[in-house]
């Protein structure tokens, strides 16, 4: 019997210890990457970004990299923001190397919790239609 209440006063002390904030270095001053979900069908954006709850149907996840050129193949993203930056999304058209060929539009994704739906407007999975994106976050 008390080697059980020694056990449980140690798993008390041990919760608490660890309920307290910790404090957290930041490591940059911007993020690495923004999760990405990828979608698909024709949705009726009133504008080019959207912060409804769904952007269409998902076809794939992943993470969207800072400074890298990604080509578009679907004809919507949804970005998961950042709660501490805020980002922006460069996306080209009629290019699919992010070259300065093309024109483009600035997409600003805010800081926040929700997701930043993106239309995109590929909807031939880039055989004829070719768009580009960087993401850039401060």
């Amino acid at each position: 019997m008390a080697s059980s209440i020694a056990i449980l006063a140690a798993m008390l002390y041990a919760s608490t210890a660890f309920c307290h904030p910790q404090p957290i270095i930041e490591s940059s001053l911007s993020p690495a990457n923004l999760a990405v979900t990828w979608y698909q069908a024709p949705l009726a954006f009133s504008e080019s970004i959207s912060t409804e709850t769904t952007c269409g149907w998902a076809v794939s996840t992943g993470q969207l990299n800072i400074t890298q050129c990604y080509t578009l193949h679907t004809y919507a993203l949804g970005l998961q923001q950042d709660e501490q930056h805020s980002c922006a999304l460069k996306v080209w058209d009629g290019v699919s190397d992010c070259s300065g060929n093309g024109s483009w539009t600035m997409h600003a994704i805010p800081s926040g919790r929700d997701t930043s739906c993106v239309k995109t407007g590929v909807l031939d999975g880039g055989n004829f239609q070719h768009k580009s994106c960087v993401l850039t976050c401060s």
